[in-house]
């Protein structure tokens, strides 16, 4: 009897330890799922997500990674929450850069937000790895960096990727930092772009949220030499679609003439050296 006791003792005992290990192994990460073609993903994001017992990610990303996500718990990113965090549907107050409007629904969002909480708290509860994937590198660009703070007390872990400025740089076949330019400011569209262009500085401009790119480029030129190399990297990271449209001051507005523009594009502003399309 006694060495039942033990036994049944020793097998709650060891069930208990599997279950809180199981407890001590959920994790939360944000997974950059690179930009452009699927094989821009890194192999260490790749390994996160085929782990992955639940994902979060927008439509978009979702069908980009579909075959590594199949069989899994998946949910919608949640758009947009990241203005109840950062609110940047503000706009600067100082810019007078016209920025494309974005309207949500506060009380909607806020909802979504609870939903979301409530499934990833479960999940790291129970043990399970849950992945939030983000286009490009979320540190320099995207809408997801809100899940960071959200979840700061679950210490998530952020897996680092190809960013649309990283997939640029090498289109144009320059260094940012060791070539001709040294240096580099980037710059979202609701940033005070006019006050960063009159310190001289090369910029390197995220236009997702710009209404009129030619506006912009009118309102900064005249901090700059007509000679200033403007050069615009369309598709970045796309093999197929990727293009680079090269010119300065003096010629840039003719040569984007007639072209339709696509969500995803990077405008860089300087000195970089001399550059053959």
């Amino acid at each position: 009897m006694k060495n039942l006791k033990k036994i049944l003792f020793l097998s709650f005992f060891l069930i208990s330890l599997n279950f809180s290990l199981a407890q001590a192994e959920g994790r939360l990460y944000l997974v950059s799922t690179g930009v452009g073609d699927p094989d821009n993903l890194t192999l260490r994001a790749y390994e996160v997500i085929k782990k992955a017992d639940v994902i979060f990610c927008s439509k978009w990303t979702c069908e980009r990674v579909k075959d590594l996500i199949k069989g899994k718990e998946v949910y919608d990113a949640g758009f947009g929450i990241f203005h109840l965090f950062y609110r940047k549907d503000r706009g600067n107050p100082k810019s007078q850069i016209e920025i494309k409007s974005l309207s949500f629904d506060e009380k909607e969002k806020r909802k979504e937000l609870e939903k979301i909480t409530k499934i990833i708290r479960e999940a790291v509860k129970q043990g399970k790895v849950v992945a939030v994937l983000e286009d490009g590198d979320p540190t320099i660009y995207g809408p997801h960096i809100w899940y960071v703070e959200a979840f700061k007390d679950l210490n998530p872990e952020i897996i680092p990727g190809v960013s649309s400025f990283n997939a640029a740089n090498a289109a144009i076949r320059k260094s940012i930092t060791g070539g001709k330019a040294q240096s580099v400011t980037l710059a979202a569209g609701f940033s005070d772009l006019e006050a960063l262009a009159k310190t001289g500085t090369n910029l390197v401009i995220f236009t997702m949220r710009i209404k009129d790119i030619t506006e912009v480029l009118k309102k900064i030129e005249k901090y700059y030499s007509p000679k200033t190399q403007v050069i615009f990297v369309l598709h970045a990271g796309y093999k197929e679609k990727e293009r680079v449209i090269a010119g300065t001051f003096e010629d840039i507005y003719e040569k984007i003439r007639g072209i339709q523009l696509p969500f995803e594009y990077l405008v860089y502003v300087g000195d970089f050296g001399d550059f053959d399309e």
